[in-house]
């Protein structure tokens, strides 16, 4: 049986693997998302528009294409800054062309004017360019002295997690009423949680959905490190628990239950610990992302039950599709800037609703809605389960100012991770690199929204990599 100390002198260290097809793959790569992809839109374009509405969007598409093709060019592995662009590129450039193309939306339709479409775009390509400027700053080249880095506890905390989340995640699925209820529907399975504990609120149930779903998943991740890097086997008891993590991820984390976007943060952190430094395999999960979330992702509705009927929902062409499926960031965007317009700013009331999600409505009577239900109540829309992308979320709480300043910070904080990345820290049995794989597929929900919504998931995924990794400080004169 491992201990915790024998755990750091039993590892392999790799070696970063360079691709050597970077800067091919970039062309290729920006010519046919940032040329081919807008051509063939112009091209097939159904509804009339004018080349000032098509230029103007555009842009964003132009801006994040470029900027994740030099992703690809770039030698280092860079998985927060990646999924960055890659949601830009889908969510606030392909589909916002697309639905201009074909005259097609979401059955959110925007409420807004023109004059107010187009500063969607200047809003979207104000928060891409403070994250861009944030994020190549080099605040943190010599800050603090020599880099921590973060190592598992030990083994024995891996069980006891491993084995707590496991249990934690069979109570889960006991009171949302069986296993048969994650294979049935997306709704189905929310409207079964939603008779988890109804009167304790939305913030107690997402903790519930949070903590079983999770735990398990952090579980499972760290343990593909263990499997990576230990030279030996491990014993009997961690091949169990190994086994009931899948068993229970399959469950309670599979794609039929649970939203795409949730799915893809799944994929991400079980894929980038994988990849880890081998840039030729992180240029294809980057790229094969793209092509996936505008040619595949939205099939994911195709076969899946409507309202219980089992009815095939029909389709046109994907750049129909795109345009009225999930994909409704732009829409969202457009219509929280005509609620401000009507309603006024927040001043930071929805981001302190956010912060304080835990704490429940029945002590905090007056605490702010969702800010997608909000957005959706001033458009009268019957479904008010509405995304809320960041970019919304900063402009309803301090307009220009607050775009600027989230965006920064989180450019900021995506360097810091994505240092964090590199051969060294993948190294010597670090497990830092595990938390940035996970957060990085997070970064689609963040970014989607809303974030009152996503903060339950946050909290029990920061709190689950803090029992298993300590941070520990580099010997002087290691390497960085």
């Amino acid at each position: 049986m491992l201990s915790g100390t024998d755990f750091r002198s039993s590892v392999r260290i790799p070696g970063e693997a360079k691709s050597g097809i970077g800067p091919g793959l970039s062309i290729l790569a920006f010519l046919c998302f940032a040329v081919a992809i807008p051509l063939i839109l112009r091209s097939t374009s159904e509804a009339s528009y004018s080349d000032t509405d098509f230029l103007i969007r555009y842009s964003a598409l132009l801006y994040s294409a470029f900027r994740m093709s030099l992703i690809l060019w770039k030698d280092q592995v860079r998985p927060v800054a990646g999924v960055f662009w890659m949601f830009v590129y889908i969510c606030l450039g392909v589909v916002p062309l697309a639905q201009l193309s074909t005259g097609a939306s979401t059955i959110l339709a925007v409420q807004v004017d023109d004059a107010t479409l187009y500063t969607t775009t200047a809003v979207t390509l104000l928060g891409c360019i403070s994250f861009d400027l944030a994020y190549h700053l080099r605040l943190f080249r010599d800050w603090g002295g020599p880099p921590q880095v973060r190592t598992l506890r030990s083994m024995d905390t891996l069980r006891i997690f491993a084995t707590v989340a496991i249990l934690g995640g069979l109570i889960y699925v006991a009171q949302v009423g069986g296993i048969g209820v994650f294979f049935a529907s997306r709704q189905e399975a929310s409207q079964a949680l939603d008779q988890v504990s109804p009167d304790s609120g939305q913030a107690a149930r997402a903790i519930i959905s949070a903590f079983g779903s999770v735990t398990c998943l952090v579980s499972l991740i760290f343990y593909i490190h263990v499997i990576r890097t230990l030279r030996s086997s491990l014993n009997l008891l961690d091949a169990g628990l190994v086994l009931g993590l899948v068993v229970l991820n399959v469950v309670v984390n599979n794609p039929i239950s649970n939203s795409r976007y949730w799915t893809l943060a799944v994929l991400f952190g079980l894929i980038m610990p994988l990849i880890g430094s081998r840039k030729s395999l992180f240029n294809f999960a980057i790229v094969g992302g793209v092509v996936a979330a505008i040619f595949l992702f939205p099939l994911s509705d195709i076969t899946r039950r409507t309202a219980g009927t089992g009815v095939m929902l029909q389709t046109d062409s994907v750049w129909r599709m795109i345009s009225t499926k999930d994909y409704d960031q732009f829409s969202m965007l457009a219509n929280t800037l005509g609620f401000t317009r009507d309603e006024g700013l927040t001043w930071g009331y929805q981001f302190l609703g956010a912060l304080l999600f835990w704490v429940p409505r029945v002590i905090w009577p007056t605490k702010p809605l969702d800010s997608g239900v909000e957005v959706g109540q001033w458009m009268s829309s019957a479904n008010v389960n509405l995304s809320s992308p960041l970019w919304a979320e900063a402009w309803i709480n301090f307009g220009a100012v607050g775009v600027v300043v989230t965006f920064a910070l989180l450019g900021l904080l995506s360097r810091r991770l994505d240092a964090g990345f590199r051969p060294v820290a993948l190294s010597a049995g670090s497990v830092g690199y595990l938390g940035v794989s996970i957060f990085c597929g997070y970064m689609f929900i963040l970014l989607r929204g809303s974030l009152l919504q996503s903060m339950g998931r946050l909290l029990v995924l920061a709190l689950a990599i803090a029992v298993l990794s300590v941070a520990v400080k580099r010997k002087p004169g290691e390497s960085k």
